[in-house]
């Protein structure tokens, strides 16, 4: 008789339909848009302290996300693992899987100190003025001293995202970019009895604050596991070389895209921070407001990884499409509101950059900066696609085919770049409608791999521990 009367499932209500995504998606969009809003904040300071600072961190920081970006990866893809081995019940595997990133975060400190000198060359090949190469090395510096935070901090979030449980990096975030940002005001413009350090201030917030969410992180493992009592935290910490091997197996591939892509879209920033001051300036701007749009598409994009593995660990294929299907809407729909804004009111965005300059020096970036923005509004369906059915590739562990996508698809782009300033005399529109073609090719290929459905079949765990369906 209940049957009977039962209510019809609908896009709402259904297993991994529009509620269950948007209420696991919701915390990583709002901790990503404070991420964001960190950036924003940090670089808004940065503008009214010294324009040349603000893009000084942008180049930096470029350069510190494609120095870490292999490692952090590889930690991140952690996730992976967690949610397959909590969809297929195998709990006690997941303190170990952890705990193996994180070991990995450890041993990337020395090695990123030691290429800290041949990596922060490429500001003087790329023909950047001396005085922001300065700027550009003390801020790197600085980050890399967090760098073990940063990387093994993604393999500690992944305990919580594999699981489902995504307000608790909501709240860690939240809270430790509201750090940053307090720690910023202090320490660039030397108030509360802070020295003011300027740009160097900025990196060391920044750095401090990536060892708190790290140390939150760690602390919430402990009392979950103790709570729980099942997910083998405490005696999982040794290193485990095997369970390293398959997670660098199966992450080392994955983390090719996000390296590629990062240290793709760093030589990019580096091409174009060497046509000019006007130049680089309105590309930092725009991409400060393109954040805004990225990193909560990479939050939605974690939850499909998760979800994905999730479904996949339970063997059920059908799920994980629809999960990736009602994220693509959610996240079409976010972007399409922000291209719209993008397009109608760039004004609105961007009056806070004219606060405490020069009003004639801003209104040619202000100019050139609604033009990128008009870039930016066209391809965000493409890098929505692109980002959401990449997710699912690697949810399901279809790392191979992601590595020869980037392999492909990611050098075209520098290239095109430097050949059009170097050798035809194009400039930065060039530079941007190539980037526009960049996200579109990925898009295109990600899609094609989604729909042939190969990925259904793969799994990381060990195979002893799928569950039979």
């Amino acid at each position: 008789m209940n049957e009977l009367h039962k209510k019809p499932e609908t896009w709402w209500t259904r297993p991994c339909g529009g509620f269950e995504v948007l209420w696991q998606a919701i915390p990583l969009i709002i901790s990503s848009g404070s991420i964001s809003l960190m950036n924003f904040t940090d670089r808004l300071f940065l503008m009214w302290n010294d324009p040349d600072s603000m893009t000084a961190s942008m180049q930096g920081g470029m350069l510190f996300w494609s120095a870490v970006a292999i490692p952090s990866a590889v930690a991140m893809f952690t996730t992976t693992f967690v949610a397959q081995y909590y969809g297929s019940g195998n709990y006690q595997r997941i303190g170990p899987i952890v705990w193996q990133g994180i070991w990995f975060g450890v041993v990337m400190l020395p090695v990123l100190l030691f290429l800290n000198p041949y990596l922060t060359q490429l500001f003087v090949l790329f023909g950047h003025d001396e005085e922001i190469i300065h700027l550009e090395r003390t801020y790197f510096f600085y980050l890399l001293l967090g760098c073990t935070a940063t990387i093994g901090g993604e393999a500690a979030a992944a305990f919580f995202r594999g699981r489902g449980a995504m307000h608790v990096e909501m709240y860690n975030n939240v809270f430790c970019v509201l750090l940053n940002v307090f720690l910023d005001y202090c320490m660039i413009f030397g108030h509360l009895g802070f020295p003011a350090w300027g740009l160097a201030g900025a990196a060391i917030a920044t750095m401090i604050s990536q060892w708190v969410r790290f140390g939150i992180y760690v602390t919430l493992m402990f009392l979950t596991d103790w709570k729980e009592k099942r997910y083998n935290i405490l005696g999982g910490m040794k290193p485990n070389i095997p369970l390293l091997g398959r997670l660098l197996y199966y992450g080392t591939p994955s983390s090719s895209y996000t390296f590629l892509d990062t240290i793709t879209f760093t030589l990019f920033i580096m091409i174009i921070g060497g046509i000019g001051q006007l130049e680089r300036n309105a590309t930092t701007i725009a991409f400060t407001m393109n954040a805004f749009t990225f990193m909560p598409l990479i939050g939605i994009g974690i939850v499909v990884t998760s979800m994905v593995g999730n479904q996949l660990g339970n063997n059920r294929p059908d799920l994980a499409r629809r999960a990736t299907m009602t994220a693509l809407i959610i996240g079409c729909v976010y972007t399409g509101v922000f291209g719209i804004l993008f397009i109608a009111v760039p004004h609105w965005l961007l009056f806070a950059f004219a606060a405490f300059t020069d009003p004639q020096e801003f209104a040619t970036v202000y100019d050139l900066s609604v033009i990128l923005l008009q870039f930016i509004a066209l391809y965000l369906f493409f890098d929505s696609c692109s980002i959401i059915f990449s997710s699912t590739l690697r949810g399901a562990g279809d790392t191979v085919f992601v590595m020869r996508v980037v392999f492909i698809v990611a050098p075209l782009l520098p290239l095109a770049c430097f050949a059009g300033v170097h050798y035809f005399g194009l400039g930065l529109i060039w530079c941007w409608i190539a980037l526009t073609f960049d996200v579109f090719a990925y898009c295109v290929l990600f899609t094609f791999r989604f729909y042939s459905k190969k990925w259904e079949a793969m799994r990381v765990i060990e195979k002893e521990l799928q569950k039979k369906i």
